[in-house]
């Protein structure tokens, strides 16, 4: 289980130089330099800087498989991860509300990495996260509860929560969504819901192919034409474009 990422960054796409000491830790961490982006963000981080906190937390975090580099004369130099230190630096940037470090705090206590396995703290904090509008935690708490991991399974709150990651169009969240509104997994069952998200998803993977098959068969040639046309309309961050009827009794999360 993959359960927390990096920060997102915030330096544009194309930079032709730093402009500030956080935008360089950061740029240090996107090519690897490890050690180079701890030295420029760590006296941010002790100055108070929730999101160098939270970047030095991923940094820290030891990778779910380590591959140790060969030793001997010439080797590079390797960073010593530690996820005692990750978790501090975590708990430092999630105090301060930042909602990517409470998601990845929640993953160390729901996983057991560098403190007490905890699934109900993990989930707590997944919960503060997705509420605060972290798409990890929202795709987090899609997948806990939709399998049951950790806590019963409840298909109502993983479609809730999938909707939620959904709506930051999420290409996985969007797919996943739609395979809900195909047979009714926690959803109403509705077959022009799923064609939307389909077509939202911009899903080519076989399993997509054949979901589009499917429901091709069962809708009128009206029926997709109206799903297209939803789908084009439809703005990020806005409702999804879904008939009336789709939504049943999913509740919208109180931000």
């Amino acid at each position: 289980m993959q359960a927390d990422t990096p920060p997102t960054s915030t330096i544009p796409a194309v930079q032709t130089a730093a402009t500030s000491t956080l935008d360089q830790g950061i740029a240090a961490f996107e090519a690897g330099k490890e050690t180079e982006a701890v030295a420029l963000l760590m006296p941010l981080a002790e100055k108070g800087d929730a999101e160098a906190q939270t970047y030095l937390g991923w940094i820290y975090e030891e990778p779910t498989v380590t591959i140790e580099p060969a030793s001997g004369r010439g080797a590079s130099p390797r960073f010593v991860h530690d996820n005692v230190k990750a978790r501090a630096w975590y708990e430092k940037a999630a105090a301060q509300g930042h909602a990517h470090a409470m998601n990845n705090l929640g993953s160390l206590y729901f996983l057991g990495r560098g403190v007490p396995q905890d699934p109900a703290k993990g989930l707590a904090l997944f919960k503060r996260a997705a509420i605060n509008g972290d798409l990890q935690a929202q795709k987090n708490l899609a997948g806990i509860y939709s399998l049951g991991i950790g806590t019963l399974k409840d298909p109502e709150e993983a479609a809730r929560w999938g909707t939620e990651a959904a709506q930051q169009d999420d290409k996985d969240a969007l797919y996943c969504l739609g395979t809900r509104y195909e047979v009714g997994d926690g959803v109403p069952k509705d077959a022009v819901a799923a064609y939307i998200l389909l077509n939202l998803s911009h899903s080519t993977s076989p399993e997509a192919a054949a979901l589009r098959t499917r429901l091709e068969q069962r809708l009128s040639a009206d029926e997709r034409q109206s799903a297209h046309a939803m789908a084009a309309d439809w703005h990020v961050g806005t409702p999804l474009p879904l008939p009336m009827q789709a939504h049943g009794l999913l509740q919208p999360v109180a931000h």
